[in-house]
C-alpha cells in the first residue's frame, strides 16, 4: 500500500473518488446535452456549417469586401440553397403521395406472378408493406381528414380567419424555429469568429497562447477543409445519384438524389439507406428486372467510387477516427438527438479528435477516439512480450522492417522494450520467471525475423537494380553474392584475422538477467548476417560464480550485455574480472542499453567496468565488432565514423 501511494501520489479512496468524479460529470453532460437539445442542436448544425462556409468567408475578405457583407452574403446564399432543397423535397413528397397507391398495386401484381417462389414473395410483401408504411407516414394529415366518423361524435365549426391560417402554418413551426436559430447562431459564429477563438483559447490554455492558438489555427483550417470536402463530395455523389435514376427512369429522382447527399454522412450504412427506396420503387414499377439491376448497380459502382477513389484524393486515406470510434459515437448520438445526431456524428467526432490532438486537456479524446495507435510501439511490443504472443509481435515486427533494417528496427523497439522491462523489474514488478518468459518469446520472435537480411529498404531496391542489370557473378568471387549496408559491410571468414578464423569468435554473454539474454541474441543474429560467428552464453552458466563457465574459451572478443541504470555498474564489473582471468587475450566489450546517446557516460562506465570498448546501441555494436572483426584492413571505428567513411 505503502509503495502505491508513493508511486501514484494518491491512496486508493482518492482513486476511486476521482473515478467517481469523472462518471458523474459524463453523466451531468450526458444530460445537459439530451434537456439542452432544442438549443444546442441548432448551436451545432451552426458551427459545422461554420467550418463549410469559412474558406468562402475568407475568399470574398480576400477580394476586398468586408467580414459583415461577406458573412451576410455568404449566409443568405446558403439560406436561398436550403430554401431552394426544401421546397424541392415538399413537391417531390407530394408527388411521390400521389404515385404510391399504384406502385402499391403494381407491387401486388408481382406478388402474384412470384406466387411460386417462396422467397422472393415474403421479400416483394415486405417491400409492399414499407410502401404502405410510407403512403401512412406521407398521408397523415388526410387520413385524419378523411377518418370514418364515429358512431358518436362531436362537430366543431370550420375553423375560419386567424384559426385557418394558425392550422396550416402549426406544422411548420418546428422547423422554421430550428432554421431560425441556425441561421442566428451561423451569423453570429461567423461574424465573432476571432473573439470565440480568443475566448476558447482563454478557456483551453492561455499559459501558452502561442501553442494554442496555432494549434486552434491548424484545428480550424483543417476541419474547415474536411467539411468542405466532404460537403462539396456528397452534394456531388447525390447529384450523380439523381441524375443516374433520372436516366434510369425512377420516379421522383431529385428527392432520392438529396437523400442519398444526406445519407453519405452516415457511416457505413448510409449508402444501404440511401438505395432503399430507390430498389423498391424499381421493383414496384417494372415488370421486370431490368430497372431493380440498373439501379442496384448505380449504386454499387457510384459508393465505392466515391469512398475509395475520391475521397482519398480529397482528404486522405481516412478521417482519423477509428472503426469502432465511428459506430459508438452514430449510436451515442443517436440515442440522443435521433436522426439529426445519426448525421451529426460523424463530422461531431471529428471535430473532437481534432480538438483532443491540438489540446492537451482534450488528449484523452483523440486516445479513445482517435484511430492512431493508443500505445507506441516498443510499448504494444512490450506488451505483446508479457502476453507471450510471438506471433502478432513478428508481424508488427515485419511491417516496421518495410521501412527500416533489422538492426535499426531492433534498436527502434525491442530493445525499447526492454528497457521498459528493466524498469519494471528494478522497481520490483517483473519476476525473474517473467523474465525468463519474455526471453523465451524474444527467441521465438528472432527465429521469425531470421529471413530478412540487415539492409535498408533504399539498399535493397539498389542491389535488386543492379543485380538486374549484371551478368552472372563469378563462382570465384567469394563476395560476389552478398549483400551489404553502407556502413556495416558482410565479412568473409577467410578474410579475417588468423585470431577470428574460428566457428564462433564472438562470445555474448548477458550479465545479469534474461533481458540481457534476449539483447544478447538479437546480437547473435545481425552478427551471423554480416559474417561474424557469435556464441550466445546462456545467462543460467552465468547467473553463479561458483558454477560460471563459458562454451567459447578461445574467443577474441567477448561481448557484456547490460540493461541497468545503476550508477555504478558493478556486476559487469566483477563478471569482466572473473571472464579476464579465465580468457585473458580477449578483448572485452559492453554494451550499456540504458545510457542511450550519452557518450560521456558510456566512456566513463567503460572505464569503471576495466571493458576495452563500451557501445550503446545494437547497431553501433554491430559497426564496432565487424570493425575488429576486418582486421588492419578495417580499424575500430564508431558508428558514426562507418558511415562517414562509406559516404
Amino acid at each position: 500500500m505503502a509503495t502505491y501511494i508513493m508511486r501514484t501520489g494518491r491512496t486508493p479512496g482518492a482513486e476511486l473518488g476521482h473515478l467517481a468524479s469523472a462518471l458523474i460529470v459524463a453523466a451531468i453532460i450526458v444530460a445537459v446535452l439530451y434537456i439542452g437539445q432544442p438549443i444546442l442542436q441548432p448551436l451545432v448544425i451552426a458551427g459545422l456549417l461554420a467550418f463549410i462556409l469559412s474558406p468562402v468567408i475568407r475568399r470574398l475578405r480576400s477580394l476586398g469586401l468586408w467580414r459583415a457583407p461577406a458573412v451576410l452574403l455568404t449566409v443568405l446564399s446558403a439560406l436561398g440553397m436550403l430554401v431552394m432543397v426544401s421546397t424541392t423535397i415538399v413537391v417531390q413528397i407530394a408527388d411521390l403521395a400521389n404515385e404510391l397507391p399504384k406502385y402499391q398495386t403494381n407491387l401486388g401484381e408481382k406478388v402474384k406472378t412470384l406466387g411460386g417462389s417462396t422467397f422472393a414473395s415474403s421479400a416483394l410483401n415486405r417491400a409492399s408493406e414499407s410502401l404502405k408504411d410510407l403512403e401512412k407516414q406521407i398521408s397523415r394529415p388526410q387520413e385524419r381528414e378523411t377518418a370514418k366518423p364515429l358512431p358518436v361524435e362531436v362537430h366543431q365549426p370550420e375553423p375560419r380567419g386567424i384559426e385557418a391560417l394558425f392550422a396550416v402554418v402549426k406544422p411548420l413551426m418546428a422547423p422554421l424555429a430550428t432554421t431560425g436559430l441556425v441561421v442566428l447562431f451561423l451569423f453570429f459564429i461567423l461574424l465573432q469568429r476571432e473573439d470565440l477563438r480568443d475566448k476558447f483559447i482563454r478557456l483551453a490554455g492561455s499559459s501558452d497562447i502561442q501553442r494554442t492558438t496555432l494549434g486552434l489555427n491548424d484545428a480550424a483550417h483543417r476541419m474547415s477543409r474536411f467539411f468542405l470536402a466532404q460537403a462539396l463530395l456528397n452534394t456531388s455523389f447525390g447529384i450523380v445519384i439523381g441524375l443516374g435514376l433520372w436516366a434510369i427512369g425512377i420516379p421522383n429522382p431529385a428527392l432520392w438524389g438529396i437523400l442519398a447527399a444526406l445519407m453519405r454522412f452516415v457511416p457505413y450504412i448510409g449508402g444501404f439507406i440511401a438505395a432503399f427506396f430507390p430498389v423498391l420503387l424499381a421493383v414496384a414499377i417494372d415488370p421486370g428486372w431490368t430497372l431493380v439491376l440498373l439501379t442496384v448497380g448505380l449504386f454499387l459502382i457510384t459508393e465505392p467510387v466515391a469512398g475509395h477513389v475520391v475521397e482519398p484524393i480529397l482528404y486522405g486515406q481516412h478521417t482519423g477516427l477509428s472503426p469502432v470510434a465511428v459506430v459508438i459515437a452514430s449510436l451515442f448520438w443517436t440515442m440522443l438527438w435521433g436522426p439529426v445526431g445519426l448525421l451529426l456524428a460523424t463530422p461531431l467526432t471529428v471535430c473532437l479528435v481534432v480538438l483532443g490532438r491540438h489540446i492537451s486537456a482534450l488528449s484523452f479524446i483523440e486516445i479513445l477516439l482517435g484511430d492512431e495507435p493508443a500505445l507506441e510501439p516498443e510499448e504494444r511490443f512490450y506488451q505483446r512480450l508479457l502476453a507471450g504472443d510471438a506471433n502478432e509481435a513478428a508481424d508488427q515486427a515485419e511491417q516496421q522492417l518495410k521501412k527500416l533494417s533489422l538492426s535499426d528496427y531492433y534498436d527502434a523497439v525491442p530493445m525499447k522494450a526492454l528497457l521498459l522491462a528493466q524498469a519494471d523489474a528494478a522497481h520490483g514488478k517483473l519476476r525473474r520467471e517473467t523474465q525468463k518468459d519474455i526471453r523465451e518469446t524474444m527467441e521465438e520472435i528472432i527465429e521469425d525475423l531470421e529471413e530478412f537480411k540487415d539492409v535498408t529498404p533504399e539498399q535493397k531496391k539498389k542491389d535488386s537494380a543492379r543485380n538486374a542489370d549484371t551478368a552472372e557473378p563469378d563462382a570465384a568471387e567469394p563476395t560476389a553474392n552478398l549483400s551489404t549496408l553502407p556502413a556495416v559491410p558482410v565479412l568473409v571468414r577467410s578474410q579475417m584475422p588468423d585470431d577470428w578464423q574460428l566457428p564462433h569468435p564472438v562470445l555474448c554473454i548477458p550479465s545479469r538477467s534474461a533481458l540481457d539474454e534476449s539483447a544478447c541474441l538479437m546480437l547473435g543474429q545481425l552478427l551471423e548476417k554480416h559474417g561474424v560467428g557469435t556464441w550466445v552464453q546462456p545467462f543460467s552458466d552465468i547467473a553463479s560464480p561458483k558454477t560460471m563457465r563459458v562454451a567459447v574459451s578461445d574467443a577474441p572478443l567477448v561481448f557484456l550485455s547490460y540493461f541497468g541504470a545503476a550508477s555504478k555498474p558493478a556486476p559487469v564489473r566483477y563478471l569482466v574480472r572473473r571472464l579476464r582471468r579465465l580468457m585473458p587475450n580477449a578483448t572485452f566489450m559492453v554494451g550499456f542499453w540504458a545510457l542511450g546517446e550519452d557518450r560521456k557516460k558510456v566512456e566513463e562506465w567503460t572505464k569503471a567496468v576495466g571493458a576495452d570498448h563500451g557501445v550503446a546501441s545494437l547497431r553501433e555494436a554491430l559497426a564496432a565488432i565487424v570493425a575488429e572483426a576486418g582486421g588492419d584492413a578495417m580499424p575500430m571505428l564508431t558508428q558514426d565514423e562507418l558511415v562517414e567513411s562509406a559516404a
